[in-house]
């Protein structure tokens, strides 16, 4: 351009100017940039020449920086790329050439805002080294009054602390001492190429995360201290106190950092805390008394004492824990003990704040200075299982008492046999006999002794387990039934021991051969009424029935008699046959049947059998199946014969059935229009023998309906018909249920 490359210095930029502009124009004379400021400075250079890019890149970090003073130089031809480097890095000085034009085609540092960064302009597009010489003087003088020169360089390197200066934003390194680089065992070049995160020892929990949670603490409240693991170029761990501040330095706000090495001193803090876990983790109370009085104390033993806390416990007297008479017992039988052995052991009671007394096995030793270590164990829940034993062992034995129920034990190694008391009441014998397994086999009666025998032998030597009833004679000469029951102890995988039970079951065994001998005899009843009654009466019934022609009106009021009693007594026999079927057995089998089957089938047998009476079904009835059994016929039979048999009159029965599915059963409904039965007798209607004043039938249909349908698991109730009449309520589980 042929113009004279010259320096000129405004309010806000400083310029390379044209020679012509000399009323503004003036020479600086610097000092050395080595002889200043310290740290890392970034300069950005923006010029739209390429050229003068690659040669500011090259000479400007010799022109500006020194020996302490570390200079990087990034360029760009866009002043879009400037802002951005200006927003999202670090830039101390920006130097931007007069040349580059924004969108009006106006040199763009007439209006290029630096936010606080300084701004330096020059306007020659092929600079001679002396003019990049003050060019970097320039630069330097600028960037100093803001990143710092650290003035008080000795005081920053005299202080015993690792001492690290950061831009607040970016957080890149602007200074360090070297105290701060002793501590790591690195060089300046290599901690301002590190950032934090590289130094970081590999501990859990002390992650990037946290390290910018800790960073962020200090830039909302202006300072934080914590503890952080740093790694030394040498693998070594140093463990550092990192205090963060929050300054305005050199015109620019600034992340001040200190460190100290904190390794020793946490690993003292470590080893006391570990030290007092261990303490605290001790199931006992541990305490530490200096003349008489209480100096340290685990949180344990704060707590055996009902006290809130360990620190509340500190200055507390050991006569304080205990009533006027224990503390006068302890004081006694303690201070000798101390004095000749140095130590003593016993039981004692605690009395806590609040009154309560807790029994404790103190264990105390002496120390110098009148100093003694007491440790001590809560032995309320021991005193309190001890009690608990106690009564669970007057309960098994008041148990085996009740339940006739004895146990007993085979050592197999020493061949030795245990009887609970109960065992030896079983077979009479005192309470003090000691048997042995010839004589427990002793006491079965010869015919079951040697299957005894087997099934103990076999348990011995196969592990298998037995339950079987046997006779025994005890020693009073007494003939009893009993059960028992053997298994095996298996230690190491081998038999070690039998253990198990026996009972007397004599009375259940009398229970059942009276129940066997009441089944046969109703078994014989059941052949007698079902064979012999009802055979003879239905040949009367049939004799009887071939005079109806034959008879004139006066006989045959007599005939139509003798039929109705004859026909009744069969339907009695019928009754009493599902009765006896129901009562002779423990159980009642059921299996899946159709309920719209039962009841189709009963309802025809019933229209013939009662011309007078009209069976009605009402909706109809669900396609469902019960659980029941053949005889489920009988209670159907028995409650329609019911509503037709004992009403005067034309009679109308009507029938209904829903389905419950929330309580998976059926619900039948029988009604009739009779006279209904009192309030005073639905309770005891169901009662064997039950009957009406005015009924001739036995009183045992409705008894039968009742066992028939408890015995499927249903149940069975009358309620009142509207306007006259009674509702029979009958509830089936449904077979789907099962």
């Amino acid at each position: 351009m042929g113009v004279e490359f010259g320096i000129l210095v405004g309010p806000e930029t400083t310029l390379f100017a044209p020679a012509e502009a000399t009323s503004r124009r003036f020479i600086l004379q610097l000092r050395s940039p080595q002889s200043g400021m310290s740290g890392r400075l970034n300069v950005l250079v923006v010029s739209e020449n390429q050229s003068v890019r690659e040669r500011l890149a090259e000479a400007l970090p010799d022109a500006v920086g020194g020996t302490t003073t570390d200079v990087r130089v990034s360029t760009t031809d866009s002043i879009d790329t400037a802002y951005s480097e200006l927003e999202l890095s670090r830039v101390d000085c920006l130097v931007v050439s007069t040349h580059v034009m924004n969108e009006m085609r106006q040199p763009i540092i007439r209006t290029l805002r630096s936010d606080g960064v300084p701004l330096v302009s020059f306007e020659r597009s092929n600079p001679s080294a002396t003019d990049i010489e003050n060019l970097g003087h320039v630069v330097y003088g600028a960037a100093r009054n803001t990143v710092g020169s650290l003035d008080h360089r000795e005081l920053f390197e005299a202080v015993n602390v690792g001492l690290a200066v950061r831009d607040l934003d970016t957080l890149e390194l602007i200074d360090i001492n070297q105290r701060y680089l002793d501590l790591l065992g690195a060089d300046r070049e290599t901690m301002l190429e590190t950032a934090p995160s590289d130094v970081t020892a590999n501990f859990p929990g002390y992650t990037a995360e946290r390290a910018t949670a800790e960073v962020k603490t200090a830039r909302e409240t202006g300072s934080n201290t914590f503890t952080w693991p740093m790694e030394t170029t040498a693998g070594e761990t140093v463990w550092i106190r990192v205090s963060l501040t929050v300054a305005e330095l050199s015109g620019g706000r600034r992340l001040v950092s200190t460190i100290e090495d904190v390794t020793e001193e946490r690993k003292r803090k470590r080893d006391l805390e570990a030290f007092k876990r261990a303490v605290d983790a001790v199931d006992a109370g541990v305490a530490l008394t200096e003349g008489g009085t209480h100096v340290y104390v685990n949180e344990t033993g704060a707590n055996i004492c009902g006290y809130p806390d360990a620190a509340s416990m500190v200055g507390v007297s050991w006569h304080e824990l205990h009533d006027e008479t224990e503390a006068d017992r302890i004081n006694e039988s303690v201070i000798t003990a101390l004095e000749t052995v140095g130590r003593w052991q016993g039981e004692v009671t605690v009395r806590t704040p609040d009154g309560a007394a807790v029994p404790v096995r103190l264990s105390i030793t002496s120390l110098v200075d009148d100093r003694s270590v007491i440790v001590f164990q809560d032995l309320a829940e021991q005193k309190e299982r001890e009690r608990e034993l106690e009564r669970s062992r007057d309960f098994l034995e008041r148990t085996q008492r009740i339940s006739k129920v004895g146990g007993w034990e085979l050592d197999l190694v020493t061949e030795s046999l245990e009887w609970t008391d109960q065992t030896k009441r079983i077979h009479d014998v005192p309470l003090d006999y000691e048997p042995s397994l010839d004589d427990a086999l002793g006491f079965y009666v010869e015919e079951d002794r040697e299957r005894a025998t087997k099934l103990v032998d076999r348990c011995r030597n196969e592990g298998i387990a037995w339950e079987d009833e046997f006779r025994i004679v005890t020693d009073e000469g007494t003939e009893l039934w009993v059960r028992t029951r053997g298994e095996p102890v298996i230690r190491n995988g081998r038999v070690a021991a039998l253990r198990g039970t026996i009972q007397d079951v004599t009375t259940r065994r009398s229970r059942e051969r009276e129940l066997e001998r009441a089944n046969a005899e109703l078994e014989a009843l059941n052949r007698i009424v079902r064979h012999d009654i009802r055979n003879d009466m239905s040949v009367i019934v049939g004799w009887a029935e071939l005079l109806e022609e034959h008879v004139d009106d006066e006989a045959s009021d007599i005939l139509s008699r003798i039929l109705s009693t004859g026909r009744h007594t069969i339907e009695i026999t019928e009754v009493a046959r599902d009765l006896i079927e129901t009562m002779s057995g423990d159980t009642v089998d059921t299996r899946p049947l159709p309920l719209a089957d039962s009841l189709q089938r009963e309802l025809a047998v019933r229209r013939e059998a009662f011309p007078n009476a009209t069976f009605e079904v009402e909706g109809e009835i669900p396609d469902v199946a019960v659980r029941a059994n053949p005889l489920l016929a009988s209670v159907f039979g028995n409650i329609f014969n019911n509503a037709a048999q004992h009403n005067e009159g034309h009679i109308t029965v009507t029938l209904s059935a829903t389905v419950d599915e929330d309580a998976e059963s059926v619900v039948i409904r029988i009604a009739d229009d009779g006279s209904g039965i009192p309030d005073s007798r639905k309770p005891v209607v169901f009662g064997k023998g039950e009957k009406g004043l005015d009924s001739t039938g036995t009183g045992l249909g409705l008894y039968l309906v009742n066992e028939l349908v408890s015995s499927f698991g249903g149940t069975v109730h009358f309620e009142d018909n509207e306007p006259t009449g009674s509702v029979v309520v009958i509830e089936l589980p449904l077979a789907s249920a099962d």
